[in-house]
């Protein structure tokens, strides 16, 4: 697979010419949500299409100064959040040489001065957005460490030369905390380093390297420990790991990475081929495509042209397996494709999705490479053996306060099945919906988000199980599996620029299994498999979501998150979890609080892995 991708990859850019596509703005960055806000409250949707993730550095960076130039900032947090897009991105703020802040033509704006940093502002020079054009937002630290580090606030070194552009950052996450019942202290020791550029305008790369040491949460540590498909949240391969500072012997050490490299083949085309993660939505899950799995081998193409948004993505996967060094783990494929109209009716925008997962003893099935063909007629066309997953989503932001977002997905469809009620085991089908509500009651930045998840019983899964779909033990889409319904509110509000509280509600219904059955939650497991219902005697009929054992989980958690200059925060976590179950062993309640320190990545939050 790596060597078929590897080749289609290298002829694709040896005829490359014009302007390469930029790095990704890193999941959890704080522009996803300042965008997200912009989107609604301007009333007018980005030139990209937000719901495919994540999202070009260029184009967040292009879409906030032209906003910039179009109208007035409404308050001093929203000048706040336009400075830390041009902090965040400066290498797209279209510099065409290495800034002399004692350079004549430059003055201080003293509305924009900040804290950390001094923002400088052509004052004769137009702001329109071409390559000619220095855009006036670049902004420069009052205090340099060594005189060549953190020149800019956001990056530890940074390299601006005509044809070579270079970022460097650390990475930096201490977390430590305790939860009742537990006897050990939680904590979290991540370091890193991330590097882009660019060369040539041409080709650009991104690289990042995380090396990890975690006493996960005792929710965690159960699935992590468990004898069917265990992972460590978001990560690949792990050892044990013991400490005799904090005196646990029940750690885990692991290593993660990703990595591309990108460029232009047209105008509108480009091309990536790396190893990371994608997530397709709107939502804070995605039914189709998430961040949730660890990363893997890819080839992405986007196409991009008039309100069309076409991407296309060819993937290596690691089937299911027990954790174990010094072996090939066996492999699985996926391909992928997502259609999208942005603005096909103001405000409003629509989205096609289809991905195929399949097994073909470590060869890539060519006739998926096809890039603009309906995947269930190849499918089919070949035997009918893979696993297809399609559905359709939309966004639409109104009143410039609300965003009504909404995801529907098919495993299985037939017609007669799906409307006769009868509970027909392979109605596999699933849908999200969703609400944004920013200022809310005309407070500014309090902004408020509902969300509701309901996925039906064997959702995901297939008769032959290393199609199901999942990669490294991990579901690729929404981390309950399947047989379940979800509700989660969420609020966050910014008093004052560094500091942002936020509170988020989560309540799950799911049904899981017992020793002996198979009641559609487990997408593992072979869907052969599976369990006749409690009031049937046909296995095939009388399926409903949340059948198997109850489960019910609520969990509450407050966050308080303060910025002490770019990128650098210092959080206080509390969270809340109970779980009731009509297995008296699975029932708790636990209450956690922690503290930490993160530089340049996000706090990740895992409510829970598949089943717990």
């Amino acid at each position: 697979m790596q060597n078929t991708l590897l080749s289609l990859a290298l002829l694709l850019l040896i005829p490359i010419f014009g302007h390469a596509q930029s790095a990704h703005v890193p999941p959890g960055n704080d522009a996803y949500h300042i965008i997200d806000r912009l989107e609604i409250q301007s009333g007018s949707l980005a030139p990209f299409h937000t719901a495919m993730k994540f999202w070009d550095r260029k184009d967040v960076a292009q879409y906030v100064i032209k906003l910039d130039t179009s109208r007035e900032f409404s308050s001093a947090l929203d000048i706040a959040d336009y400075n830390y897009i041009y902090r965040d991105n400066n290498n797209w703020l279209n510099i065409k040489q290495e800034i002399d802040p004692l350079e004549s033509r430059w003055a201080i704006n003293k509305e924009y001065v900040g804290n950390d940093s001094i923002f400088y502002k052509p004052e004769l020079l137009p702001r329109e957005l071409d390559d000619d054009t220095d855009s006036g937002h670049y902004i420069l630290s009052k205090k340099p460490i060594l005189k060549y580090f953190y020149r800019t606030p956001a990056n530890l070194f940074e390299l601006n030369k005509p044809h070579f552009k270079l970022r460097v950052n650390p990475i930096i996450h201490l977390k430590f905390g305790k939860e009742s019942g537990d006897s050990g202290i939680v904590f979290l020791n991540t370091r890193g380093v991330n590097v882009r550029g660019s060369v040539d305008d041409i080709l650009w790369f991104n690289t990042t390297i995380y090396e990890n040491q975690a006493r996960f949460r005792p929710h965690l540590r159960d699935g992590i420990n468990s004898s069917m498909f265990p992972a460590v949240p978001g990560g690949g391969f792990y050892k044990d790991y013991e400490s005799s500072v904090f005196n646990i012997d029940d750690g885990y050490d692991y290593l993660r990475g990703n990595g591309y490299l990108a460029a232009r083949l047209s105008q509108h085309v480009n091309l990536h081929l790396g190893h990371g993660r994608h997530f397709i939505g709107n939502g804070i899950r995605s039914l189709f495509l998430s961040d949730y799995s660890t990363d893997y081998f890819y080839l992405k193409m986007n196409t991009r042209v008039w309100k069309i948004h076409y991407q296309n993505i060819f993937a290596e996967l690691t089937s299911d397996h027990l954790p174990a060094g010094d072996r090939i783990l066996p492999n699985k494929y996926m391909a992928a494709h997502h259609l999208s109209f942005n603005n096909l009716f103001p405000n409003f925008s629509i989205g096609f999705y289809e991905s195929v997962i399949f097994d073909r003893e470590n060869t890539f099935e060519l006739q998926y490479l096809n890039p603009i063909i309906v995947y269930r007629i190849v499918e089919q066309a070949v035997g009918s053996p893979d696993n297809v997953v399609a559905g359709i989503q939309f966004k639409y932001n109104f009143l410039k306060r609300f965003s009504l977002y909404g995801q529907l997905v098919m495993d299985e469809f037939v017609f007669g099945e799906v409307f006769s009620n009868d509970g027909w085991w392979a109605n596999k089908n699933g849908y999200q919906l969703g609400l944004k509500y920013i200022n809310v009651a005309g407070i500014d930045h309090l902004d408020m988000q509902a969300e509701y998840n309901t996925v039906r019983p064997y959702t995901y899964s297939h008769e032959d199980k290393t199609a199901n779909y999942t990669h490294y033990n991990q579901p690729l889409a929404h981390p309950l599996g399947a047989n379940f319904r979800e509700v989660i509110l969420r609020l966050r509000y910014q008093p004052i620029q560094p500091l942002v509280i936020s509170a988020r509600m989560t309540y799950a219904s799911f049904g899981t299994d017992s020793d002996s059955t198979n009641v559609g939650q487990n997408i593992f497991l072979s869907n052969d498999t599976r369990t006749e219902p409690s009031l049937s005697d046909n296995r095939d009929y009388g399926h409903k979501t949340g059948q198997g054992i109850s489960n019910q989980l609520l969990i509450g958690r407050a966050t308080a998150s303060y910025q002490l200059r770019h990128n650098l925060y210092i959080d206080l976590d509390y969270e809340y979890r109970n779980r009731a179950s009509d297995n008296a062993d699975l029932e708790y309640t636990r209450n956690y609080i922690g503290i930490g320190l993160r530089l340049n990545i996000a706090d990740n939050v895992v409510d829970y892995l598949p089943g717990n």
